[in-house]
């Protein structure tokens, strides 16, 4: 269980009192975050010095109202000017005719692309919880909201992918309005041009979810689905982007760009985090440059996988080499996955869960390898780390329970991770 009290002793405090405290234990947090915890959670990424250089709260706290040429408040040029810069940056890194840069998180884009382009009582096509499908993509979530229609997304298990012939067959059967492609547990790209051409035969847009692939797409070794025809793109701009949170949504149809910057202005933007962009923009920049980063996030997503597997843990595609950062390791039941999250946690190793993708009532551990390849771990430190990974599972299984602090399989996971964060060489 998570806890919810280590700020309860700051009851009653005084102003003063509370914020010195509390900007002390962020510092403390952000510590043991950089420097005594290994961060293998598939969803999270760390900025670089320099792109934190860039960050500024002054611009958060300032309106800056309207499209980025027709701002409602004065001394609006910078911010607006940043808007313009980090839009073209994304156009230029996913080869995109437009890009809206400004939403605060991926979910809160997929609500604006469905508001935008589907109307109650529509038929959408979306992956399924069990398959890995995100809460803002299935049905029981954001698309939820607006009473459209869902049908789920076929997906091949054994392959872990879209059944993509399928999926292009469904298209033609429910001739929905729109498509929404990409999934939150990605081990790998799928087959998007039966779908593709299936959508445009019936009319319905396309929309690819990039969210956790955004950085490897970026530096191409993940295939970019804006080249396989797909109308939009959104996308989270931290996990494998690497840049701050937020959003971004993209597309080659300009007209369709106009029309989703109409709507977000209208309905969904009174105001938004500027500071954000500095960062979001040096992030894209990176790209620009070459695929070293995402080239090496495979590299060490591989390198964890084979790993894992010689330490005989169930790895899902354990004879193929990773095509994305994510490996998921299939344990049982929620609450075992949950002991076995726990059991790494104690370790000093923060690993997230997720269903098993085509196995319903299924869990698993899954790891994410972007963070290591940007804060530069050795990859051979990365294999001492799955064989204590692998201990401590073992020790946790035998227990029913996470091992105690004092336990050998926690120390030597401990141990493990210290000298993967020692190994550490940015660049």
């Amino acid at each position: 269980m998570t806890r919810t009290d280590r700020f309860d002793d700051l009851a009653g405090v005084s102003a003063d009192a509370l914020q010195a405290e509390l900007a002390e234990r962020v510092r403390g947090e952000a510590h043991r975050l950089r420097h005594e915890r290994l961060n293998l959670y598939a969803g999270a990424n760390i900025l670089t010095p320099a792109l934190a250089a860039g960050f500024d709260p002054t611009l958060s706290l300032m309106p800056f109202m309207g499209p980025p040429r027709d701002k409602e408040q004065p001394g609006s040029d910078f911010a607006a000017s940043l808007e313009v810069l980090t839009s073209r940056l994304a156009c230029e890194v996913f080869d995109a005719a437009w890009a809206d840069c400004r939403l605060p998180s991926c979910t809160i884009a997929n609500l604006a692309v469905f508001a935008c382009f589907t109307s109650p009582g529509d038929t959408i096509l979306a992956p399924a919880a069990t398959d890995g499908g995100h809460l803002s993509q299935r049905r029981g979530g954001t698309p939820s909201l607006f009473g459209l229609d869902i049908v789920e997304l076929p997906f091949d298990a054994a392959r872990q992918r879209l059944d993509s012939l399928a999926a292009a067959a469904l298209v033609r059967a429910h001739r929905p309005r729109l498509v929404m492609l990409g999934r939150s547990v990605m081990l790998g790209p799928d087959a998007l041009e039966p779908v593709v051409t299936a959508a445009r035969g019936v009319g319905a847009i396309t929309v690819y979810d990039l969210s956790h692939v955004a950085g490897l797409a970026a530096g191409g070794v993940f295939p970019n689905p804006l080249r396989d025809g797909v109308d939009l793109l959104t996308m989270s701009t931290y996990k494998t982007l690497a840049g701050p949170t937020g959003a971004i949504v993209a597309g080659t149809d300009p007209e369709i760009g106009a029309r989703f910057a109409d709507f977000a202005d209208s309905t969904l933007l009174a105001n938004q985090d500027a500071a954000r962009l500095p960062a979001l923009a040096g992030a894209l920049a990176e790209f620009r440059g070459g695929g070293t980063y995402a080239r090496r996030t495979i590299d060490l997503a591989t390198t964890l996988k084979t790993a894992l597997a010689a330490a005989d843990l169930p790895v899902l595609l354990p004879a193929a080499p990773a095509q994305s950062h994510q490996v998921v390791v299939p344990i049982g039941g929620l609450d075992a996955t949950k002991a076995a999250m726990a059991a790494l946690e104690r370790g000093h190793l923060l690993v997230g869960r997720c269903p098993v993708p085509g196995e319903p009532g299924r869990h698993g551990l899954r790891f994410g390898s972007q963070l290591a390849a940007r804060i530069g771990i050795a990859p051979d430190s990365l294999t001492a780390v799955a064989a204590a990974v692998a201990a401590l599972l073992r020790a946790t299984n035998e227990q029913g329970q996470p091992p105690a602090e004092e336990h050998e399989a926690v120390l030597a996971c401990r141990h493990a991770v210290s000298a993967a964060l020692a190994s550490a060489s940015p660049g």
